[in-house]
């Protein structure tokens, strides 16, 4: 394809022709097989996505089946509907939050659970949908019910017992078993958690490393681009130039020519992204290194040379050259 071609026509290889499985592939294996529970949703309560670990923990045969019955989350799912409308509006004023709520299955029964939601935006700001992590922890619930009704019956008996003097010791020692056996439940629950922790550990690092291959990609298709415009687009303004034209329409072919130049450049693309320069300031910085003066470049963009060397202090500000002995049109070419 001519979109993989070189600059100057050479072939360039594939990244993804080095990788064994894609990215897209990586993800999906993660959806579907995670134990946790993961899902998409509409801030209206429709759910777009969700995992087979998610359908399981609701006793559902499948995601499509959990996906088809469940019209209405915040009736159909929540217990509480005001707990979902309140993690809404967490997760609208923060982008993220997390939460425990009680759960509805599909078999009407009650469950605990544990919900990561994240708000994700559109390129306006606004919501688009939520996706999040759900944990069942119904039985670390029922264990903590189970602990405050035992510590309640043992402040009951201690009291009761304390008239009966004489079963004291017995009554106590009950309640030392009792207690150790409270102990031995709890660190259980404390590694369980900990291993979790690590498993949730090992996925954030899974993540990461897929959002370091989309920035990879970003960056591959940013060459592709500029490698069409350099084979397609510009030979054609060229010939165009060399066809018979009126002096207005030269000048606009000149200067679509020109930005494009300005769009394929490598020194355009590495100094904005080293020193973060607006979009006015690389069109000044690119005209600077061809050896324009401020009053030639005002001209050009119908800005007075005041304000062109306004852009040149800030330049040389982001370049971290401000106040140093060297011409910035020098600078610009050594680093060409």
């Amino acid at each position: 394809m001519d979109g993989l071609k070189r600059r100057k026509g050479g072939s360039q290889p594939s990244r993804f022709s080095e990788m064994p499985i894609s990215v897209e592939e990586r993800y999906k294996s993660i959806f579907e097989h995670t134990v946790e529970g993961i899902f998409h949703a509409t801030s209206s309560g429709k759910i777009l996505d969700l995992n087979p670990a998610l359908a399981k923990i609701f006793r559902y045969r499948s995601p499509g089946e959990m996906k088809k019955k469940i019209k209405d989350i915040p009736q159909q799912i929540y217990a509480n509907r005001e707990m979902r409308e309140k993690s809404i509006r967490m997760a609208e004023a923060r982008g993220h939050t997390e939460f425990e709520f009680q759960y509805q299955r599909k078999d009407k029964t009650l469950g605990w659970g544990y919900a990561s939601v994240r708000a994700v935006r559109n390129a306006r700001g606004k919501t688009a949908y939520y996706e999040g992590f759900f944990l069942d922890i119904t039985d670390r619930k029922e264990m903590e019910e189970k602990l405050r009704e035992t510590r309640d019956s043992l402040g009951r008996r201690v009291i009761e017992r304390s008239r009966e003097i004489a079963h004291l010791n017995a009554v106590l020692a009950a309640d030392i078993a009792e207690r150790k056996k409270m102990e031995r439940i709890l660190r259980a629950r404390e590694r369980e958690l900990k291993r979790r922790s690590v498993k949730l550990e090992a996925f954030n690092i899974i993540l990461r490393t897929l959002l370091e291959q989309r920035e990879i990609d970003r960056r591959d298709l940013e060459m592709q681009i500029m490698t069409n415009i350099d084979d397609l687009i510009i030979p054609c303004v060229e010939r165009l130039q060399a066809t018979e034209l009126t002096d207005q329409a030269k000048s606009l072919i000149q200067s679509l020519q020109d930005n494009l130049n300005t769009l394929t450049s490598p020194f355009l693309s590495r100094i904005k992204a080293e020193a973060h320069l607006t979009s006015t300031e690389l069109q000044i910085a690119n005209f600077i290194k061809k050896g324009r003066s401020s009053k030639e470049i005002g001209a050009i963009m119908k800005l007075s040379a005041g304000t062109i060397d306004f852009h040149r202090n800030m330049i040389r500000r982001r370049l971290g050259i401000r106040g140093e002995k060297i011409s910035l049109h020098a600078y610009l070419m050594d680093h060409s």
